[in-house]
């Protein structure tokens, strides 16, 4: 929460809490789970800006659930599927906000290739529907990692669709090209 001097209006509030649950047998390593729950509440200040450098003046009260499940099918092939629903309202003015419903549910299909000892290509099939705004966005987005080492990996990608699987960010800016660093334990 922020305080401003110049009262109420200039206030701000964030909050991103977050609960997980990880499965991945010792025993059997050929599946992956991970459940996650996500609270989400953003309220930005009058004077916060984006890097356009227009107002953020977009109110955001979400919950947010997912599930993300990969199989390995052979040592060099796995398959993977994730799915995520968000619950929540958008307002779009801080001095009369008037909430909206905002859902939305995240279909993604993943298919991973590991190659080469320390090389691994991924292409995911992506669908993301929000029934509230009668809209249904999809695609596809590709990337390829490389091994550095037994617990990282490093990669390059190229997402075809303009949405991200953070079913936090509206901001549906996420097409083009990213770079992605992953770490076990």
């Amino acid at each position: 929460m922020s305080d401003n001097s110049q009262g109420q209006f200039y206030d701000g509030g964030y909050t991103n809490a977050t609960i997980g649950y990880g499965y991945r047998p010792v025993q059997s390593d050929r599946l992956d789970v991970l459940a996650k729950y996500t609270y989400f509440y953003n309220v930005p200040t009058a004077a916060q800006v984006t890097p356009q450098d227009v107002a953020a003046q977009f109110i955001q009260k979400s919950q947010i659930v997912s599930i993300d499940v990969t199989y390995d099918l052979t040592q060099q092939w796995s398959l993977g599927g994730k799915y995520g629903y968000r619950m929540g309202v958008a307002a779009l003015d801080r001095v009369d906000p008037q909430f909206f419903d905002n859902t939305a549910d995240l279909y993604i299909v993943r298919l991973d290739w590991h190659f080469r000892q320390e090389w691994e290509a991924m292409i995911e099939g992506r669908a993301l529907e929000m029934p509230d705004l009668k809209q249904t966005r999809s695609g596809a987005l590709v990337a390829f990692y490389r091994h550095l080492g037994k617990h990282v990996k490093a990669g390059l990608g190229y997402n075809f669709t303009n949405f991200s699987e953070d079913l936090t960010d509206m901001s549906f800016k996420s097409h083009g090209i990213f770079m992605n660093v992953v770490g076990s334990m």
